[in-house]
């Protein structure tokens, strides 16, 4: 019985020295190590394997997606679906390492899906980066190339229907706005018809676990949209077929204003946040009238 005992605490305690092996090599896993593992999970077709490597409340930028240009999805009950509907249509994904400096990893991607397969665009290329702390990935913020949005956009067009013209606004032009950055995020609530002239731009960031955090109001070429906007906002930037006509920057929890002359004719919005330096919200088009 004595035997048997002494047996049983010998498996036992190898039991767990080995997960505390294994927790101590998962915990020594640098940024880049934790992003191609994850990689790697999503490429074997195993969601929660990937998943394991996100922090509970990390948070996903798809930037330059149309129709909105961008997509937010916050906490890993929101990530899931996404994942597990990446899966369920075969989905592969190509990384390549560009840089790893401290928690910052970036990278340029391909990946494969039976929709964009379908739409023959397949691969879509993305310039991808990821602040990863403590072994878990924080956020990870994805922007498609120019070049595959440049395919990817009419395809999607012909499969899509396409957005009612909105009805003429009976909105009365404001002069002043207020941006609110919180939960990673800006919102706007106000009218999207200004007049044109001095328009006072209000930002208030509620948001404190970013060292800077930026507004900016562009005008684009007629022929370019959100959409576009959002996919050049990898550098360098603004593209040359947008002008930015206003940007103010804060710290966390911190508010500011400033103002600039706004000309009649369309104006978009684009908000920021460092580190890493990735947009991470928009609105637009305003109408700016007389």
């Amino acid at each position: 019985m004595k035997t048997r005992l002494i047996h049983i605490m010998i498996i036992f305690t190898i039991l767990m020295l080995n997960t505390l092996v294994c927790t101590a090599c998962t915990d020594r896993l640098s940024p880049e190590e934790t992003v191609l593992k994850m990689v790697e999970r999503m490429n074997a077709g195993d969601v929660e394997g990937s998943l394991a490597y996100f922090a509970d409340d990390a948070i996903i930028y798809f930037a330059g997606m149309p129709p909105a240009g961008m997509e937010i999805y916050r906490g890993k009950e929101q990530i899931r679906p996404v994942w597990k509907d990446s899966v369920d249509n075969h989905f592969k994904w190509e990384v390549e390492v560009v840089s790893a400096e401290k928690q910052i990893v970036t990278t340029q991607a391909k990946t494969w899906h039976d929709f964009t397969r379908q739409l023959e665009v397949a691969p879509n290329e993305y310039s991808d980066v990821y602040e990863v702390k403590n072994g878990k990935i924080t956020v990870y913020d994805s922007v498609i190339t120019q070049e595959s949005l440049a395919k990817f956009k009419p395809a999607l067009a012909k499969v899509m229907p396409a957005s009612p013209t909105p009805a003429t606004s009976s909105e009365t032009p404001v002069s002043e706005v207020t941006v609110t950055i919180s939960d990673g995020t800006c919102g706007y609530n106000g009218p999207m018809i200004l007049k044109a002239g001095k328009l006072t731009v209000n930002v208030n960031a509620t948001d404190r676990d970013k060292e800077k955090y930026a507004v900016s109001f562009l005008t684009l070429s007629a022929d370019k949209d959100i959409v576009d906007l959002m996919a050049s906002t990898t550098l360098p930037y603004p593209a040359s077929w947008s002008n930015m006509v206003f940007i103010k920057e804060l710290g966390p929890n911190e508010s500011q204003n400033g103002s600039f002359t706004a000309a009649e004719g369309r104006l978009y919005l684009v908000c920021w946040s460092n580190p890493p330096d990735i947009a991470i919200g928009s609105a637009g088009p305003f109408q700016v009238v007389p």
